[in-house]
């Protein structure tokens, strides 16, 4: 077994000194975060989903002879009761019964929507809840694009996507894989649906553009809607 080196007086005292400091100062960001609302710019709900999501098992236990001056320093902070079972890991029925004796004098908490309240007494179980209701912070607004930009990149992912597939029917294998396509018949009908919504959404006999340009868009779907009734009137005849 290896010998265990003793340290002497000094340094003892020295490395206890260490860590009262180290956990003076965990309990100083943890007020830092509650009442910085750092819980909710993280995006998490509520202070407790903060809690045990960052931390976990890693909260720091507290030894039961510091429990009570701890519990008073945090309510001296703000933090209601509830916020402080969350961050030490204890039950709220131990946290209440460790305020007791910090919560003689009134004093003032910040709620979990940011808000400050009169503190309740240990004993007010019902009132120290409500204090602990979390308001959800109010959303960002997405800012969207604009839809002539958002249009224009659509149509042209669309196009993109179909000119893949229709290159894949000029290959040399496409033939004797054709059987193993038709399993896709029921998305592709799909596009071919949404895709009949969208120019109609688009009321294009109203739209302003040439003759010209009406005369090749009438073709164009005349060509499409014969090539289609070609194919559902084949489908028919083989049934």
């Amino acid at each position: 077994m290896n010998e265990i080196t003793l340290p002497t007086q000094e340094e003892a005292r020295a490395l206890t000194d260490r860590i009262k400091i180290a956990v003076e100062g965990t309990w100083q960001l943890i007020r830092e975060a509650y009442t910085s609302r750092t819980w909710a710019v993280l995006g998490y709900d509520t202070w407790d989903a903060y809690c045990t999501a960052e931390f976990g098992n890693a909260r720091l236990r507290l030894p039961r002879e510091e429990r009570q001056e701890v519990v008073s320093s945090l309510r001296d902070s703000g933090l209601s009761l509830r916020a402080i079972a969350s961050a030490t890991g204890l039950s709220p029925a131990t946290v209440m019964r460790d305020a007791r004796v910090s919560d003689e004098t009134p004093r003032e908490v910040t709620g979990l929507d940011g808000k400050t309240y009169a503190a309740p007494v240990a004993d007010e179980v019902v009132d120290a809840e409500l204090v602990d209701v979390p308001s959800r912070p109010e959303p960002p607004k997405v800012k969207r694009r604009p839809l002539p930009e958002a249009f224009t990149d659509a149509g042209r992912d669309l196009t993109r996507a179909a000119e893949r597939l229709a290159r894949l029917t000029e290959d040399d294998r496409f033939a004797k894989n054709r059987e193993t396509t038709h399993h896709q018949v029921p998305e592709l009908l799909g596009a071919l649906e949404h895709t009949t919504r969208l120019v109609q959404a688009m009321n294009l006999p109203a739209a302003n553009a040439s003759k010209e340009a009406r005369r090749w868009w009438a073709t164009s779907l005349h060509k499409i809607s014969d090539a289609l009734t070609d194919v559902a009137n084949s489908i028919e005849k083989e049934q």
